[in-house]
C-alpha cells in the first residue's frame, strides 16, 4: 500500500487511486507557515518514499523526482523556480526551474499512476541531471 507524506512526514495510506487523489488535492492547497501552498510530498511505502513533490499550486508548477535514481520529470520547458516548505526543520527551500517543470495536474497524475501500479510513473518523460534536458 502506498503512503503520501506531508511536510511533516506524517504518513496518510493511500487506499486506492480515488483516495490517493483526495488526499493529493487535500495537502496541495493547504497554507503553509510561509502563507503560501508551496511545499513538499513524498510518496511511496512504509519503508521508502520513491516519489518526490514538490509543488506550488499558487504558479502550477512541480517537481516530481523519482528517488530510487534520481531522475525528474519534464512536461514543459523550464520556467521559474519555486518556493516549497520542504519541513518544519529546513523550512523554506528554492527549487531550481529546471527541477520545476510539471504542472500540478500531471504531479497529481504521477501520483495516480504509482498509486495504482507501484512503479515509476510513464505519464511524464524523466530525465537524470546530468543529461541535458530540453
Amino acid at each position: 500500500m502506498a503512503l503520501l507524506r506531508d511536510y511533516h512526514g506524517h504518513p496518510y495510506e493511500l487506499t486506492d487511486v480515488q483516495d490517493a487523489g483526495r488526499r493529493f488535492d487535500g495537502q496541495i492547497d493547504t497554507i503553509m507557515p510561509h502563507g503560501g501552498c508551496g511545499q513538499t510530498l513524498t510518496i511511496g511505502t512504509q519503508d521508502q518514499p520513491v516519489l518526490r513533490i514538490d509543488i506550488d499550486i499558487d504558479t502550477d508548477r512541480a517537481a516530481v523526482r523519482w528517488l530510487p535514481d534520481g531522475s525528474y520529470a519534464i512536461e514543459q520547458e523550464a520556467g521559474t523556480p519555486i518556493t516549497v516548505y520542504e519541513s518544519p526543520d529546513t523550512g523554506l527551500v528554492d527549487i531550481p526551474a529546471n527541477l520545476a517543470r510539471v504542472t500540478s495536474v500531471v504531479a497529481r497524475a504521477a501520483v495516480l499512476e504509482y498509486t495504482a501500479t507501484g512503479r515509476r510513473p510513464t505519464n511524464v518523460r524523466w530525465a537524470n541531471e546530468e543529461q541535458p534536458s530540453s
